[in-house]
């Protein structure tokens, strides 16, 4: 399987374009935060000592949370694309069996979320030490987030577009996806701002679970402070409006529920892909 691996990784990072697209929905969130999602925000902590820490660390871990989303989505191009032009047929003529190939598209995916979303977290490490004097922790609790949304996304994607018929149905789910990620991540739009139904399609959102788990790793130490210096209903109310912490109606969704969801969800998807391959394979006699 390494040698698809490395073909595949190789083919992504020469198809400069793929590369971009598969970003662009990162770079967008960030060009919004800088020309007014911070001033937006921050407006309303302008009394704070931290205040502009705590909206780029809020920022940031959703912005890390839709990398780990968009990167898989944009490697599967080269799973599709093979699809489409029949060249995983060729690479089948070599003793290689179908369900390697398959596996190798679902690691090769992941390789490249894991390397651009590792790449993103190391700026933005960077830019937090030395420009707002905060000391991101490395932490496994950190790691592990990162590496399960990566995996439940990876997995959630291949589910979709191995459905897909050509490249355009491809770049289609490609440009909605990355068109409506940074809302239904709460990014664009914080989710205490809007109507209770659009908030509760936003939590069963996938990349939310995995927002408000890296919201609570960068942030802890933040909300500290906050929480000795703010009356208590004014910082249960910047806690819930800005989904750091999730209610469903009145009732509050601990970390556990997310780790429960992503972990219960990745479990699903990897069934329904041994089970969905395991059916083709047979039909086709491999």
């Amino acid at each position: 399987m390494f040698p698809l691996l490395v073909r595949h990784t190789k083919l992504f990072f020469k198809d400069k374009a793929n590369v971009f697209f598969s970003v662009l929905s990162v770079l967008i969130i960030i060009l919004l935060y800088i020309l007014f999602l911070a001033e937006t925000i921050s407006a309303n902590l302008t009394d704070l000592d931290e205040g502009e820490s705590f909206t780029f660390l809020w920022m940031f871990a959703g912005v890390l949370a839709v990398t780990s989303a968009t990167t898989p989505l944009g490697a599967l191009g080269k799973f599709i694309e093979d699809k489409v032009s029949k060249r995983d047929e060729d690479l089948l003529m070599a003793p290689i069996k179908r369900s390697t190939l398959i596996y190798s598209y679902i690691g090769y995916a992941f390789f490249i979320g894991c390397i651009l979303t590792t790449l993103l977290f190391i700026f933005g490490y960077i830019y937090a030490y030395f420009s707002l004097g905060v000391k991101i922790d490395l932490s496994f609790f950190l790691m592990g987030v990162l590496f399960f949304s990566l995996l439940m996304h990876t997995l959630l994607f291949y589910l979709i577009v191995a459905q897909l018929p050509t490249m355009a149905s491809f770049n289609g789910l490609s440009t909605i996806v990355g068109t409506l990620i940074g809302f239904l991540a709460g990014i664009y739009v914080p989710i205490g701002f809007l109507p209770a139904y659009i908030q509760k399609i936003i939590i069963a959102f996938p990349t939310t679970q995995a927002a408000v788990l890296l919201r609570n790793s960068f942030l802890d130490e933040i909300l500290l402070s906050f929480q000795e210096v703010l009356p208590e209903d004014v910082y249960q109310a910047l806690l819930s409006d800005l989904g750091v912490e999730l209610y469903w109606n009145e009732t509050f969704l601990s970390s556990n529920f997310s780790w429960l969801y992503i972990f219960g969800l990745s479990a699903c998807l990897i069934l329904i892909i041994l089970f969905s391959n395991h059916i083709t394979l047979t039909h086709k006699g491999q």
